[in-house]
């Protein structure tokens, strides 16, 4: 089996080194400008390409932030309840009854089943 050379003979006697062949009529000539443009472009392609699944979507988060909680809160003064946000402070007129619920739909079954709520 012949291998051919890395060179070619256009048939005029003279050999051409350091050519590539890019299309049927062009050549570019190996450390010209061109060719360095295509070996950069070809680069960045393939970069993209591997890359671009890394830019995909993702959920957005909340960082440093606990999930939202509903807590059932009570009037120390009129002993009604109701269902809040946000978690009351400590020595202020509401008081937490129970501990907190991840929906407010859990937190209403909570109230309706108190039994130290006034109705």
């Amino acid at each position: 089996m012949q291998h051919e050379p890395c060179w070619r003979d256009p048939g005029h006697g003279e050999i051409e080194y350091n050519k590539i062949d890019v299309g049927p009529a062009q050549e570019i000539e190996r450390g010209s400008a061109a060719a360095h443009f295509q070996d950069h472009l070809l680069a960045t392609v393939a970069t993209l390409a591997f890359a671009s699944p890394s830019f995909a979507a993702e959920p957005e988060t909340t960082v440093g932030q606990a999930p939202q909680s509903f807590y059932l809160a009570q009037d120390t003064a009129t002993m009604k309840c109701e269902v809040v946000e946000t978690q009351p402070v400590a020595g202020g007129k509401m008081r937490i009854v129970g501990a907190a619920h991840s929906t407010k739909a859990a937190a209403e079954t909570a109230l309706k089943a108190d039994k130290t709520c006034v109705k």
